[in-house]
């Protein structure tokens, strides 16, 4: 129970600068708290170790590591509420599941998810974190990443093998990764899943970064290796267009953008 105190402690203290709105002495962080200024030393020396609180000149306030949090999750919501609309037609239109993800720390987490109307429904769940590597909203993203964080990535995570079909060397991802960038789709072709087949791109942001992705999943049986490719594959990418213009993005006149 002493971590779990010393969480709801922590949670105590950023919830005080919060609601303060300006740096405040330790003092004043151990009246608002009721801990003992021992503690709230102790605590914060750790916050700040993390970039959550900055210390200066005797007083604490939020650090950019907490500024950073909120940020990604106003652009999540953002980036939701952009794209429901455009994942429930592309449902609409080739009939299989539609998921919408986005990179964080080098994992996708599912953040939307339209189903066809059918009895059999895949596991996936919002909110569900899968590998980069193996998934095709995860390369499409890892597609558009600077090559040194791909690098990081590989390090940090590895290339678990998923199935038999898994990309488990970094060469073969960066030629992979290489062949995505020049279709604007990448295609999981049974590299995550048993049975499953997805196709998914990129979107991006009013700066041209990537921001998310859509993807198209289904089984084997409904969705051919032909069909990703040459059916979905466009689809997808102008479905992930789309999304992009409707979060700023305008591609660049000489080149026709990222996508």
């Amino acid at each position: 129970m002493t971590g779990v105190k010393s969480v709801d402690r922590t949670f105590a203290i950023l919830t005080a600068l919060g609601e303060a709105g300006r740096p405040l002495p330790v003092r004043d962080v151990a009246r608002q708290t009721g801990l003992p200024r021992p503690t709230v030393y102790r605590l914060v020396d750790v916050l700040a170790r993390h970039g959550a609180v900055v210390v200066q000149d005797g007083t604490v306030a939020l650090g950019h590591r907490v500024l950073w949090l909120a940020g990604q999750r106003l652009a999540q919501l953002e980036l939701r509420t952009a794209g429901r609309p455009h994942l429930v037609d592309l449902c609409r239109q080739v009939g299989e599941t539609v998921h919408l993800g986005v990179l964080e720390q080098g994992h996708v987490v599912y953040i939307d998810k339209v189903e066809p109307p059918r009895p059999l429904r895949m596991a996936s769940t919002v909110g569900a974190i899968m590998p980069a590597h193996s998934t095709a909203l995860g390369k499409a993203m890892l597609a558009w990443t600077d090559p040194h964080q791909v690098r990081e990535i590989v390090a940090l995570r590895g290339l678990v093998p998923r199935t038999p079909r898994t990309i488990t060397t970094l060469a073969r991802l960066q030629r992979e990764l290489a062949a995505v960038r020049a279709r604007g789709f990448a295609v999981d072709n049974v590299e995550n899943e048993d049975g499953i087949r997805c196709v998914g791109a990129p979107i991006f942001d009013h700066r041209g970064r990537v921001a998310g992705a859509v993807s198209v999943s289904g089984s084997v049986a409904t969705i051919s290796l032909r069909r990703a490719r040459r059916e979905l594959g466009p689809q997808v990418r102008e479905t992930a267009a789309r999304i992009s213009r409707a979060l700023g993005w305008t591609p660049a006149p000489e080149k026709g953008g990222p996508l």
